[in-house]
């Protein structure tokens, strides 16, 4: 549960030195319900120009989950934008558990794409060996972003109206404990409205490929890689070239997770 809730924290940021004055501040605000349950809230704040972005993640359990196993995390992700690709700088997770005395941790920093170095606090990690583990190579950590980074999805300028453009594409993420991708793939184009934006979002099958430091018996992992249903939901951030998520489906054998928009729109600082 505590590795879902520091995913959640950082689906559903040790800042760079861009001016706040010259960036763009967007806010998302989702209501994350678990088979039509209230179960989660998560506010995505960022603040992007054309050069780099910095985002502050925040999430928290409601109702039913908070009675069971309540929590709460934020995250902090900044790095540079080239071209149609994000590229990931510094990245911070804080994830606060209600039994515990002190939060868990989690620092990465990344150089030219690849991962530079990573702190865990408490580190749990396990010696991963095979056959048992697919263990996580130094070659796998060259051109990837944190999970965090992920929901930032630039597009070139002339490219910004081709919903392929947006959809169609590879994210390559390590999360500080495993190396997976997440394919997307265009589905549809569909009407959205909200607290901020009333539009279009890009409806994008949602895969998730496991790449390394899992274990390929899990039944977990077989799930979510065979798990065709999953979509991601894009939308424009202040009518620019630089999408981010709207909505998220993830259906479970338990039941369907949704993130649904409470808010979606500028703010400002």
């Amino acid at each position: 549960m505590r590795r879902t809730a520091l995913l959640l924290a950082t689906l559903v940021l040790a800042g760079s030195a861009m001016p706040a004055a010259a960036l763009t501040h967007h806010r998302t605000e989702f209501d994350v319900r678990f088979a039509g349950v209230a179960v989660g809230k998560a506010t995505f704040d960022i603040r992007f120009d054309r050069e780099g972005y910095q985002l502050d993640l925040s999430g928290r359990t409601v109702g039913v989950a908070d009675l069971f196993a309540p929590g709460r995390g934020a995250a902090e992700s900044s790095g540079k934008i080239v071209e149609d690709r994000v590229r990931a700088e510094r990245h911070t997770v804080i994830y606060h558990e209600k039994k515990k005395k002190r939060p868990a941790t989690l620092e990465m920093t990344f150089r030219d794409g690849a991962l530079d170095t990573v702190k865990l606090d408490p580190d749990k990690r396990r010696t991963k060996e095979p056959p048992r583990w697919v263990p996580v190579t130094p070659e796998q950590l060259k051109a990837v972003v944190d999970p965090a980074s992920g929901i930032v999805i630039p597009v070139p300028h002339e490219r910004a109206t081709d919903p392929r453009a947006v959809c169609d594409r590879v994210v390559n993420i390590y999360d500080g404990d495993t190396r997976y991708d997440i394919a997307l793939r265009y589905k549809a184009t569909k009407p959205v409205e909200t607290g901020g934006y009333k539009g279009w979002a890009h409806v994008c099958q949602l895969r998730y490929v496991p790449v390394s430091g899992h274990r390929p018996s899990q039944k977990n992992v077989q799930y979510m890689r065979d798990n065709k249903l999953m979509e991601i939901w894009l939308a424009p951030m202040a009518a620019t070239n630089i999408f981010s998520p709207i909505r998220v489906e993830v259906p479970t054998w338990l039941g369907r997770v949704v993130a649904e928009p409470a808010f979606f729109g500028v703010v400002q600082d």
